[in-house]
Formats: C-alpha cells, sequence, structure tokens
C-alpha cells in the first residue's frame, strides 16, 4: 500500500517531546485502564492454570471450534447439544467470551481518534474537541447536543503485558520463554574474549547489541524481549478500506515458533479512511502501557519454576516498511537529502528539476563541485549506524526555534521528530532498535525497479527515451510476452510449498503480482533465464546482487558470508550506477534508495542477527489473516478490531490450558497409513498393495546397493541378471515439515495438473566429505532383512562449473539422465525438495498431454527456497494433509 510523505512541522516535533516526557513519566494508574485489569497485571494469578468447571472447558472448546464462523453457529450448536443432552450447561455466547476475559486477563483498550484518520486523541491531545490538523469535531454532533460526548471514531490497542503473564504461566510455553537468555549465555560463553566476530550469525540471538545486554544483566532470565512491527493495509481490493494495524513478538521464544500464530500479538488496529498524521497518538496506549510496566516491573506466575517472579519488558526492535519507519524513526524519509534508514552520513544527489535526492555515490557528468555538487564518495567512508551521531543530530534539531530554522535543520540532519521509542525506559538506542526491511527491499523494491529498467517503463527522465537504453531488452513486447510464456511455464516444475508460484509477469505484473512472485521471479528465475537476454554486463550485475542477497536468507549465516555478500553487494551497487546511472544527471533517478539500502544488511547483521528475522512477514501475514475473517463487511474497521482482540484472547487461554489448543494435536498425529522412521522422516501413502518385480534397470542399482551393505547375501549373483521385487511408497516427510514426491505417482498426471515435488538434494557421505547430488526420485520402499528405508533416485549430471562460477553461484544447470544414471539411496540421506526449472531448449513440450515431465538429456536449472525462510517462515507443505 503506497502511504505519502508526511509534512512533519516544528509544532509536531513539540507535540513529539511531549508524548515522550508522559512516556518518560507513564504509571499504570494513569493510563486509563479499569482498576480490575491494573490489579490483575500487578497481582497475577499465583498457581498453575487450569479449568476446572467441565461445562466450561465444553463452551470454551465449542467457541474456539467455530473461530471464524458466524454466532449463529455457536447458538446453533449450544441449543443442539443442550436440547440432546439438556444436563449439560453450556454457556451462552456472551458469558463465554466474558469468561475468556477474565481468565486471561486480555482486554482492548479504546481511544477515539479524528474521524478522517490524522490523529489519536491520546497524550498531547487527550483534552482537544478538535482535530488541530483538519478541524472536524471529535464527538458526534447529534449526541453532543443531547449532552452526550460519544466519539465519532475510535481504534483499539491490545496490550501485551496480560499475554505476556499467560505465556508464562502456561505449562507448556513457560520454559520456552527462556530460550533467548539461555541461548545468549551459551554464545557469550563459548566466544573467545577480543574475538571480531561470532562463529555464525543466526537469530536475533547473535545480535552483538542484546548480547551486550544481556552480559552486563540489562536483559535478565525472566525478561520479556519485545519486537513491534506495524504496517499499513488495505482490507478490500476495490473499495476504500485502508487502515493500520501493529503486532508484538516475543524474541524470548525460539524462532521456530516464534513466528507461528499462537505468538503473533496484534497490537493496535487504526482505523481509515486516510493515512495516520500523527502516527505516534495512535502507539501512545500502547507505548504508555509498556513504559509503565518497565518502570514499576511486570510479575509473572512461572509454571515451569512454580514461582512469582519478575519479568522486566525490554523493547529491542520496532519494524516497519519504509514509509512507515520514517513516521515511526522521526527520520525525513527516503527522498531527504540524508535518507539512508541507517544514518550513514550519505548526503543525496538532488536531480535538477525533481524535489527529491538520490543516494548516488558517483557525482553526474556536466555538474562540478562549484555549482553546490559533491565528489564521488566511497563505499568504505560511509560509517554504520552511531548512538552518538543520532544523538548529536537530534540535539541540533531541538535547538530549532523557528519553522524556516527548523526545516534547513530537517534537511542538514535527516531527522524530522524524535521517536517515541525514546521515552521507553528500556530499549535498544536508536537508531539499533530500528533495523532495516529485508523483505520490502528485496522482494518488491528492487524486483520492480529492475523490471522498469529492462523494460524501459521507468519514469523521470526528460532528455531520453528509457526505451533506447541498452539494458531496455523487453523494450518490444515480442520479447516481453515470450519472457512472461517462459515464467508461466515454469510453473509446474516449482513444488508446492514454494506458495503462490509466478504467474505469466507480463499478462498479470500490473494485476496484483504478490511480493513471493516477485522474489521467485527475480531471485530464482532471473539469473538463469537473463543470461542471454540481457548484456553480458548487466546479467553480470544482476548476479552480484542476487547473490549477495540470497546469502543473507540463510537459517545460519557464517561469517565468510557474509564478507562475500558485502562484497557482492558492494560490486553490484557501483556495478548499477555504472551502468544503468552511467554519471548522466537525467538518469539520477534509477539509483533507487532500495539499492544504497541493502548494502548495509550484511553489517547489520552483525549488530542485530539476522534480518529475515526482523521483516515485514509476520506483518502481512497477520494482515492477511485478519483481513480473511472479517464477516461485517458493512463496517470493518471495528469488526478487525474485534478479531484482533479475540486473536490476544484466544492465544492466551490455549496457552494456559494447552486442552484448548488442537494445533498440538493435529501437529503431532501422523496421516493414516504412515510410517515413522525417526529423526522427522515419515513414508507417506500412497502404498503399493504388494511387492512387484521391477525392470532390469532398476534391479540394477538395488543390486549395487544391496551388495555394498548386504554383501554376504549376494555372493554369487550376477549385477545383469538380478531380479528384484518391492513394495513402493510414493511420499517422504522430510524433517523440516516438506514433503518429497515420486514419479511412481507424479507421472499419472499431465504437467498442466502437476505441481512437481520429487527433485531432491541428497548427500553422498564419506569419511572425509559430503558431497551433495540432486536427483529425481522414482519411488521409496524398504529393502533387506533390516528394512532399511530407500529411495530409488535418477541422479542429474554435474553442475555446469564454468557458468556456476560466471553467474556468481547463483545458475546450478544441470542435465537429466534418466535411465542411464539409477542409484539406490538411504532416505535419510535427502537434506530438501528443489525446483529443476526447464532450461531453454527444454520447454518444448504440450503441457495436456506430456506424462513424464523431464526428458533425457534436457537442462534444467535448479531452484531453492529461501533457506529461513523455508524452515522458520514458510507455509506447512500441504502434501501433509493429502490421503492418496
Amino acid at each position: 500500500m503506497d502511504v505519502p510523505d508526511v509534512d512533519v512541522t516544528l509544532e509536531d516535533m513539540k507535540t513529539a517531546l511531549e508524548s515522550i516526557r508522559l512516556l518518560q513519566n507513564a504509571s499504570l494508574d494513569d493510563s486509563g485502564l479499569d482498576p480490575e485489569v491494573i490489579e490483575r497485571v500487578r497481582n497475577p494469578r499465583e498457581q498453575p492454570f487450569k479449568i476446572a468447571d467441565e461445562n466450561a472447558l465444553l463452551s470454551i472448546k465449542i467457541f474456539l471450534a467455530v473461530a471464524n464462523a458466524s454466532e449463529e453457529t455457536y447458538n446453533a450448536i449450544r441449543e443442539a447439544i443442550m436440547g440432546r443432552f439438556p444436563d449439560v450447561g453450556i454457556l451462552t455466547l456472551y458469558k463465554v467470551k466474558k469468561m475468556i476475559e477474565e481468565l486471561t486477563g486480555v482486554v482492548g483498550q479504546k481511544e477515539d481518534m479524528c474521524i478522517n484518520s490524522c490523529i489519536g486523541y491520546t497524550g498531547p491531545y487527550a483534552a482537544l474537541e478538535r482535530c488541530p490538523k483538519c478541524g472536524q469535531d471529535r464527538y458526534c454532533p447529534v449526541k453532543l447536543r443531547a449532552g452526550s460526548k460519544v466519539a465519532r471514531q475510535t481504534f483499539t490497542s491490545m496490550l501485551p503485558s496480560t499475554q505476556v503473564q499467560a505465556f508464562f504461566a502456561s505449562e507448556d510455553v513457560s520454559n520456552e520463554m527462556g530460550w533467548f537468555h539461555e541461548t545468549a549465555l551459551r554464545i557469550i560463553a563459548s566466544t573467545q574474549p577480543g574475538a571480531t566476530s561470532l562463529s555464525e550469525f543466526q537469530d536475533i540471538v547473535s545480535s552483538a547489541e542484546l548480547l551486550r545486554r544481556v552480559a552486563d544483566g540489562s536483559i535478565k532470565a525472566h525478561d520479556a524481549v519485545l519486537m513491534f512491527s506495524i504496517d499499513g493495509a488495505q482490507l478490500y481490493q476495490n473499495k476504500e478500506s485502508d487502515c493500520w494495524m501493529s503486532l508484538w513478538l516475543l524474541g524470548n521464544i525460539r524462532p521456530d515458533k516464534r513466528f507461528k500464530k499462537a505468538y503473533v500479538l496484534p497490537g493496535v488496529i487504526i482505523p481509515g479512511p486516510n493515512h495516520p498524521k500523527d502516527l505516534d497518538s495512535f502507539l501512545f496506549p500502547g507505548f504508555y502501557h509498556v513504559a509503565a510496566v518497565m518502570r514499576e516491573g511486570l510479575a509473572v506466575y512461572h509454571t515451569g519454576l512454580r514461582a512469582r517472579v519478575n519479568s522486566d519488558l525490554f523493547f529491542a526492535f520496532g519494524m516497519a516498511d519504509g514509509p512507515g519507519m520514517a513516521m515511526f524513526e522521526g527520520t525525513v524519509g527516503h527522498h531527504g537529502a540524508f535518507g539512508c534508514r541507517v544514518l550513514c552520513g550519505l548526503l543525496g544527489r538532488h536531480k535538477p528539476g525533481c524535489p527529491h535526492y538520490y543516494p548516488a555515490l558517483l557525482r553526474p557528468l556536466g555538474i562540478s563541485v562549484a555549482d553546490g555538487e559533491h565528489e564521488d564518495v566511497l563505499l568504505a567512508s560511509l560509517r554504520g549506524p552511531s548512538v552518538e551521531e543520532y544523538d548529536r543530530n537530534l540535539r541540533l534539531l531541538l535547538s530549532a526555534r523557528n519553522e524556516n530554522q527548523y526545516k534547513q535543520l530537517r534537511r542538514a540532519t535527516g531527522l524530522c521528530k524524535p521517536s517515541i521509542v525514546s521515552g521507553l525506559p528500556r530499549a535498544l538506542p536508536i537508531p539499533f532498535c530500528f533495523p532495516p526491511d529485508l523483505m520490502h527491499l528485496s522482494w518488491l523494491n528492487i524486483p520492480e525497479l529492475y523490471l522498469s529498467l529492462w523494460r524501459g517503463t521507468i519514469k523521470g527522465s526528460t532528455q531520453s527515451d528509457p526505451k533506447t537504453w541498452v539494458c531496455a531488452v523487453w523494450a518490444t513486447d515480442e520479447k516481453w510476452i515470450a519472457h512472461g510464456r517462459r515464467v508461466e511455464r515454469a510453473m509446474p516444475f516449482l513444488p508446492g510449498f514454494f506458495d503462490r508460484p509466478p504467474r505469466n509477469i507480463a499478462e498479470k505484473v500490473n494485476s496484483g503480482y504478490k511480493a513471493t512472485e516477485f522474489k521467485t521471479w527475480f531471485y530464482n528465475y532471473a539469473p538463469a533465464m537473463l543470461r542471454d537476454e540481457l548484456p553480458e554486463a548487466f546479467w553480470e550485475q544482476l548476479c552480484e546482487l542476487v547473490r549477495g542477497l540470497t546469502l543473507l536468507y540463510a537459517e545460519t549465516v557464517m561469517p565468510e558470508e557474509v564478507v562475500e555478500s558485502k562484497q557482492q553487494l558492494s560490486a553490484a551497487v557501483l556495478h548499477h550506477e555504472l551502468l544503468y546511472y552511467a554519471r548522466d544527471p537525467d538518469r539520477l533517478h534509477v539509483v533507487r534508495p532500495c539499492i544504497h539500502s541493502v548494502w548495509h544488511a550484511p553489517d547489520m547483521i552483525v549488530l542485530l542477527g539476522s534480518l529475515i528475522c526482523l521483516t515485514q512477514l509476520p506483518m502481512e501475514r497477520l494482515i492477511g489473516d485478519l483481513g480473511g475473517q472479517i464477516k461485517q463487511p458493512s463496517n470493518p474497521f471495528a469488526n478487525l478490531a474485534q478479531r484482533a482482540l479475540r486473536r490476544c484472547q484466544e492465544n492466551a487461554i490455549k496457552a494456559l490450558d494447552s486442552r484448548l489448543d488442537r494445533t498440538q494435536v493435529t501437529l503431532s498425529r501422523l496421516p493414516r497409513g504412515a510410517l515413522d522412521l525417526g529423526g522427522g522422516y515419515v513414508l507417506l501413502r500412497a502404498r503399493d498393495r504388494c511387492a512387484r518385480e521391477i525392470p532390469r534397470e532398476e534391479a540394477a542399482a538395488f543390486f549395487d546397493y544391496l551388495s555394498c551393505h548386504e554383501s554376504e547375501r549376494y555372493v554369487g549373483q550376477e549385477r545383469a541378471s538380478f531380479a528384484f521385487r518391492v513394495q513402493k511408497w510414493a511420499r517422504l516427510r522430510l524433517p523440516n515439515d516438506t514433503v518429497v514426491r515420486s514419479a511412481w505417482k507424479e507421472q499419472e498426471k499431465p504437467l498442466k495438473r502437476l505441481r512437481m515435488a520429487r527433485c531432491v538434494k541428497h548427500g553422498q557421505f564419506s569419511a572425509t566429505s559430503t558431497t551433495l547430488e540432486v536427483a529425481e526420485v522414482r519411488y521409496f520402499c524398504e529393502v533387506g532383512e533390516s528394512r532399511r528405508p530407500v529411495a530409488l533416485v535418477s541422479v542429474f549430471g554435474p553442475c555446469d562449473e564454468g557458468l556456476y562460477e560466471r553467474s556468481r553461484k547463483t545458475v546450478q544447470l544441470h542435465t537429466y539422465q534418466g535411465n542411464s544414471c539409477l542409484r539406490v539411496v538411504d532416505v535419510k540421506s535427502i537434506c530438501s525438495v528443489v525446483g529443476m526449472i526447464p532450461d531453454k531448449g527444454a520447454q518444448d513440450v504440450d503441457f495436456e498431454t506430456d506424462y513424464v515431465h523431464l526428458h533425457h538429456g534436457s537442462e534444467y536449472f535448479l531452484v531453492e527456497k529461501l533457506g529461513f525462510e523455508a524452515k522458520i517462515l514458510g507455509t506447512p507443505d500441504q502434501e501433509m494433509e493429502v490421503d492418496e
């Protein structure tokens, strides 16, 4: 959603300072909460939680089971059960909602707001009766004339403290809450004194800044490490429905659970129809509550310890997209003279006739230093984020005495106001607490920029037509349509767990092309598909950029990978300017802020830990999830707030009583007929009814395997005449919950109806090394006296090493060898499912009639889902729900 720039004035800065002053003196008694809620926060229940009343338990189970249904559904079920069993006292819908609220202590805090979404009447605005931005009345004039003050619009905040208390009171979750501190202590203990880097970077627990706070005792064993995220959303595509929402995450919980629905805590719902003009006024209730709890301390009952402990909240990170972060952090935005979010000090270059600045390193030709332009800037001269520099610039900004002086200092410092985070007594200092949003930068901003360059549609040039530029390889419809068709024909070869596969980009790019589609197209397809379309230098620059960013998406990033990423991104940024901008003042606008911002990403990993844990991905999913549950399109904002509050209460009650959480039951239950192999590997149906004899070339592969593992049983038998029978299995679940299919069943479908998931990476292990190979799985089975689970695979040919190195390790091209390279491997040597996408010349098949799919002698390039996202943030593989 596009967010317009908000013009921040001197008066706005003074208002922000007043909000911060109120936060610094925050008290629960002045928070506006009911006394009962405040008492619950200060004195939580001090005993293990369990719902003793069976009728109440049944009522809550029914309520949770019909969470996405209408209220009438609950009433109908209640009446049906009570009609058959009159002695069962199922609570009314009102009473069950009230009981959950009382048991969890989770409530929503409503506050008045401007009818045009300008401000929330909180903090410095609390006493106003008219919006200072648009002049609209706060209260309904009809009700006001009748003597009643009823706000024309309200917004709702969900407070994190009671939800944190619920997690500590949970039998299952309480011990999980210690993961962050325990892991941080292990990292500190294993790091040599004077070491310049950790041995690996994984999650936020690898953040140098957070580790420093753990080491000095600022973050203690039971403290809750909070992460905050906010973004705008459009609820309906063709209806005015813009709104903003936020969430809280708990860094205490390990990352493979942290982003699950049960641990994502909705924060504030800000109704539209317009964008906020003072975002701080809407964040104020939640931040005031957090500040008050930080000052007083949060008492929790730790069920794992069977004791009351103190959990001091600690604000670690605040996340938003580019425009939202400018309002949240208090910076001028990415088009300002100092627009870098990392505050590196790079002065942007002003394009003549344009109000924007661009972060170009190279001075444009024809504009001298004497004309006000500065010399070339070396990347090595740019600084990293600095607390001291930020504080110095903020003090300078606060010294403004009038509007003109304020505007001059705003341009000179890159700041427009202090951030509301400054009012929190326990937080990472600014700018460390504001990480770059790698998702929006790399999944949307960068692909859209290069797509406009390659198509020649980028706007802003007055002296030349972008369609005539060397990089505009898709300036003609013929080539662009051909590329779109190639992207579309790759779809059957992409496994289903890649979420939404890229559609025909030539046809769909202007009709809701999703971020996940852009991501797969740019990082998985483009290096291979464009190697014969882009000029060589432009293609190499693309590969540098793709390699530098994909390294950062690994679940675990090694120090040498951080160094390589920095090298590749440095080359990509410089080559982007040399090739696309070429020092032409008319092309200055092609040096977009996203190109500069990603250059900082490797350095930020060292400071803040894995950046993929600090993106807007959870926020985007929450928007889609809650937006899909709206049942009252006539009043979507109020319904959205109710759904968000209900989500918080459901998460809390499920944490308190594990009998209410069916998710754990579902995850622990294997599908019908499955065979658990241990270590997270599970054979899944379909399964052949009996053992059947297999062809000679397949039997020869089994002979090689069995001769190695059970040689004494096959002494004297000849490979050429060896006959063998196997009972086939169709699918295998891997420890990362993705499912491998097999040619045995997939070849029953034509390509048109397929999302191929039978190509895998598997390890060849020796005493000294491990070699990964790419193979197609034909089927699974059990062999030998010990019933060893194995897979018959067809191994692809070796990777084209020359192309692999030229592409900066982004293009792995393999030849399919069919029956000429069959091999039997242990199923536990299979590491991951991959896509093998047809290269040029391998696509000329009829998708309606092709049941073979992979063709002998054809070349295919390898596609893998970005590492961390596949394991931590990826959606569950729907293959687990299929019963064949």
